[in-house]
Protein backbone atom coordinates (compact mmCIF):
# COMPACT_ATOMS: atom_id res chain seq x y z
CA UNK A 1 0.00 0.00 0.00
CA UNK A 2 2.80 2.43 0.88
CA UNK A 3 4.52 1.54 -2.37
CA UNK A 4 1.36 2.43 -4.34
CA UNK A 5 1.04 5.77 -2.56
CA UNK A 6 4.69 6.58 -3.17
CA UNK A 7 4.39 5.60 -6.83
CA UNK A 8 1.23 7.68 -7.26
CA UNK A 9 2.87 10.69 -5.57
CA UNK A 10 5.90 10.34 -7.84
CA UNK A 11 3.72 10.18 -10.95
CA UNK A 12 1.76 13.25 -9.84
CA UNK A 13 5.00 15.20 -9.37
CA UNK A 14 6.25 14.09 -12.76
CA UNK A 15 3.04 15.16 -14.49
CA UNK A 16 2.99 18.48 -12.64
CA UNK A 17 6.59 19.12 -13.67
CA UNK A 18 5.77 18.46 -17.32
CA UNK A 19 2.74 20.70 -17.48
CA UNK A 20 3.90 23.75 -15.58
CA UNK A 21 5.96 26.24 -17.57
CA UNK A 22 7.68 29.14 -15.87
CA UNK A 23 6.86 32.45 -17.54
CA UNK A 24 9.67 34.32 -19.23
CA UNK A 25 10.63 37.20 -16.98
CA UNK A 26 12.55 39.98 -18.72
CA UNK A 27 15.88 40.64 -17.01
CA UNK A 28 17.61 42.92 -19.53
CA UNK A 29 16.53 46.16 -21.22
CA UNK A 30 16.30 44.33 -24.56
CA UNK A 31 14.02 41.68 -23.07
CA UNK A 32 11.91 44.30 -21.28
CA UNK A 33 11.47 46.23 -24.52
CA UNK A 34 10.81 43.36 -26.93
CA UNK A 35 9.44 40.22 -25.25
CA UNK A 36 5.75 39.96 -26.05
CA UNK A 37 5.97 42.44 -28.94
CA UNK A 38 5.25 41.58 -32.56
CA UNK A 39 8.20 40.38 -34.60
CA UNK A 40 6.57 42.21 -37.50
CA UNK A 41 6.93 45.52 -35.66
CA UNK A 42 10.58 44.71 -34.92
CA UNK A 43 11.40 43.88 -38.56
CA UNK A 44 9.38 46.82 -39.90
CA UNK A 45 11.38 49.19 -37.70
CA UNK A 46 14.85 47.68 -38.12
CA UNK A 47 14.85 45.64 -41.32
CA UNK A 48 14.51 41.98 -42.23
CA UNK A 49 16.38 39.13 -40.57
CA UNK A 50 19.49 37.67 -42.16
CA UNK A 51 18.53 34.08 -41.30
CA UNK A 52 15.65 32.06 -39.90
CA UNK A 53 15.24 28.51 -38.68
CA UNK A 54 11.80 27.00 -37.96
CA UNK A 55 11.36 24.24 -35.39
CA UNK A 56 8.55 22.96 -33.15
CA UNK A 57 6.14 25.84 -33.85
CA UNK A 58 8.78 28.48 -33.19
CA UNK A 59 11.17 30.34 -35.45
CA UNK A 60 14.65 31.51 -34.53
CA UNK A 61 15.52 34.68 -36.44
CA UNK A 62 18.97 36.23 -36.64
CA UNK A 63 18.98 39.99 -37.18
CA UNK A 64 22.03 42.17 -37.80
CA UNK A 65 22.19 45.94 -38.16
CA UNK A 66 22.86 49.20 -36.42
CA UNK A 67 26.23 49.71 -38.04
CA UNK A 68 27.84 52.80 -36.50
CA UNK A 69 31.61 53.35 -36.74
CA UNK A 70 32.14 49.69 -37.67
CA UNK A 71 30.10 48.58 -34.64
CA UNK A 72 27.26 46.18 -35.33
CA UNK A 73 24.44 44.70 -33.32
CA UNK A 74 23.34 41.11 -33.87
CA UNK A 75 20.49 39.48 -31.96
CA UNK A 76 18.60 36.21 -32.07
CA UNK A 77 14.83 36.40 -31.74
CA UNK A 78 12.75 33.38 -30.78
CA UNK A 79 9.25 33.93 -32.17
CA UNK A 80 6.18 31.78 -31.48
CA UNK A 81 3.44 30.79 -33.95
CA UNK A 82 1.53 34.02 -33.15
CA UNK A 83 4.59 35.99 -34.39
CA UNK A 84 5.27 37.33 -30.89
CA UNK A 85 8.82 37.60 -29.59
CA UNK A 86 9.38 35.09 -26.79
CA UNK A 87 13.12 35.61 -26.36
CA UNK A 88 15.75 38.06 -27.57
CA UNK A 89 19.44 37.42 -27.08
CA UNK A 90 22.34 39.62 -28.16
CA UNK A 91 24.97 37.67 -30.08
CA UNK A 92 27.20 40.58 -31.13
CA UNK A 93 27.04 43.62 -28.87
CA UNK A 94 29.37 46.17 -27.34
CA UNK A 95 29.09 47.40 -23.80
CA UNK A 96 29.46 51.10 -23.10
CA UNK A 97 32.82 51.58 -21.32
CA UNK A 98 31.18 54.29 -19.20
CA UNK A 99 28.46 51.92 -17.97
CA UNK A 100 25.66 53.23 -20.18
CA UNK A 101 23.40 51.22 -22.49
CA UNK A 102 25.05 48.71 -24.81
CA UNK A 103 25.19 49.28 -28.55
CA UNK A 104 22.23 46.90 -29.17
CA UNK A 105 20.18 48.58 -26.44
CA UNK A 106 20.73 51.94 -28.14
CA UNK A 107 20.09 50.66 -31.65
CA UNK A 108 16.98 48.63 -30.75
CA UNK A 109 15.23 51.32 -28.73
CA UNK A 110 15.76 49.52 -25.42
CA UNK A 111 17.96 52.19 -23.82
CA UNK A 112 14.89 54.38 -23.25
CA UNK A 113 13.17 51.51 -21.47
CA UNK A 114 15.99 50.92 -18.97
CA UNK A 115 15.42 52.37 -15.51
CA UNK A 116 17.61 55.38 -14.85
CA UNK A 117 20.03 55.20 -11.96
Amino acid sequence: MILRIATLAGLMLAVAGCTSVAPTIPTTPLETRWIGQSAGAFFAAYGPPVRDIASDGQTLYTWRGGFINRKACQVELTVNSDYKIRKIRPVVDRKDPKGGPSHCEKVLDAAKQAPSA
